[in-house]
């Protein structure tokens, strides 16, 4: 979606199909623009002269001067400023069919709407005030939730959580800018507004804010993405089969064969409300193949991209000394050892300095312990309901405003002109003013809206 066209083109009545194509009960479809309500009653005669909002209208709509209907429907009305995009808005609620679908969508074309572009209904929305520019990518955040807390989240900042913080930075940034600003005006007449002391810990307090919210990266990236899980150890340590037994599905091939599995394979679990994916690697040994060293080497990559490792041992061999060299390839504060196996032989020989839990992928024991250890490493992470950074644009916006105050910070303690100390905060305000949509240009539109989908 450009929206260069759409700035140019806002003034037109739109129409979309609200909801996801394919067979289903009902699906919906939204006009939204000035002259909707004549373009609706073209099709939808049953409509009273005097419209109420947010009230449902039954009837059948049909093409103008025709008899035979096109279906039977639910027509609802928003008046002007009481819709999602601010304009007067209808949706019509039809049957689930797609033949149907595209009949209405091209009779409200025909009387004079067109089809919306992607994510223009949000775009009519932030430009009419409605919401502000991270509200706008909430929209999208929600739709593509994986899991229940990360629909929590998004939704949290659709109501406008995470805008009140980043309006609260600015209003902190607002007043020790103005501040600094009339110390420079005043300053031929030796006037103070306010003490540089108190401009220095107003801002160092402002990033150490900002500093905050950047640490929260790694939660919103969970919370997006899930948390990851790599399932490591000697071939035949029972890894695909731990894979399948929690996913309760025959997601990896198991055999007796050492090295069957040579690539990465997935599979995602939901635990506690979060999305959990796991990761089966290539056991670790001395590969015998080309195609096993890719795998071993993909494996190791792995291990120190993801949250936590589960290294298994194999319960019937036992520890080895080789499971040492392993495991001093792995990251230690992310490792659990995971004695496989636990049925046919109890654990022993495990070093005392490594946390670990005893299961058997094949009866089911230990598999709640297992879970539960994940459980726990999620709580750890979320002790703190604090907001969760997941979007590049926000942790880009958030990095230059740090890098600014520390600019500013510096000058300060250099003794540095007062003009160049307000440049920095100039510019961490111009940042925090793209953030929320204040000011902003074609390209970070396009970056916002580009990923949505047409009906949102």
């Amino acid at each position: 979606m450009s929206t260069k066209r759409l700035i140019t083109t806002d003034k037109d009545t739109i129409c979309a199909a609200v909801t996801a194509p394919g067979q289903a009960g009902i699906s919906v479809v939204r006009v939204s623009g000035s002259n909707s309500e004549s373009i609706v009653r073209q099709t939808c005669s049953f409509l009273p002269t005097e419209l109420e909002s947010h009230r449902v209208y039954y009837g059948y709509l049909r093409a103008p001067n025709e008899e035979q209907a096109v279906d039977e429907v639910l027509v609802t009305y928003f008046k002007s400023g009481r819709s999602f995009t601010g304009e007067t808005t209808f949706e019509i609620s039809c049957h689930g069919s797609q033949v149907i679908v595209s009949e209405i969508l091209s009779q409200l074309c025909a009387a004079g709407a067109r089809m919306a572009e992607r994510g223009e209904f949000t775009y009519r929305a932030f430009m009419h005030g409605r919401i502000d520019l991270v509200q706008a990518e909430s929209v999208l955040e929600l739709i593509q939730s994986r899991s229940k807390r990360s629909s929590q989240m998004a939704l949290r900042q659709l109501q406008g959580g995470f805008s009140k913080i980043l309006r609260d930075l600015l209003q902190d940034l607002t007043w020790i800018l103005a501040n600094l600003e009339a110390n420079i005006d005043f300053s031929s007449e030796d006037i103070e507004i306010a003490s540089m002391k108190e401009l220095t810990g107003r801002t160092e307090i402002l990033l150490g804010k900002v500093r905050g919210l950047l640490s929260e990266q790694r939660k919103g990236r969970i919370l997006k993405s899930g948390y990851q899980v790599a399932l490591a150890g000697r071939p035949n340590a029972g890894k695909s089969s731990l894979l399948n037994a929690l996913l309760a599905e025959e997601r990896a091939i198991v055999t007796d064969i050492p090295g069957t599995t040579r690539d990465l394979v997935e599979g995602e679990i939901s635990i506690d409300g979060f999305a959990v994916t796991l990761t089966d690697t290539a056991g670790l040994r001395e590969a015998t193949d080309a195609v096993e060293k890719i795998g071993v080497a993909k494996s190791l990559a792995k291990v120190n991209m993801v949250d936590r490792v589960f290294y298994l041992v194999d319960g019937e061999v036992g520890w080895q000394p080789e499971d040492a060299g392993y495991i001093s390839q792995l990251p230690k504060d992310k490792l659990l050892i995971v004695w496989n196996k636990a049925d046919l032989s109890p654990q022993s020989g495990v070093p005392d300095q490594y946390q670990s839990i005893a299961i058997s992928a094949r009866t089911g024991d230990g598999l709640e312990d297992l879970t539960g250890f994940i459980k726990d490493s999620l709580k750890e992470e979320f002790l703190e309901d604090a907001p969760a950074l997941n979007n590049a644009r926000h942790f880009e916006g958030l990095d230059r405003i740090r890098k600014s105050l520390e600019a500013s910070l510096e000058l300060i303690q250099e003794n540095d002109s007062p003009d160049l100390i307000a440049l920095e905060l100039q510019l961490a305000l111009q940042t925090l003013h793209e953030l929320l949509g204040l000011v902003y240009d074609d390209q970070v539109m396009d970056r916002v809206f580009q990923e949505f989908c047409i009906g949102k």
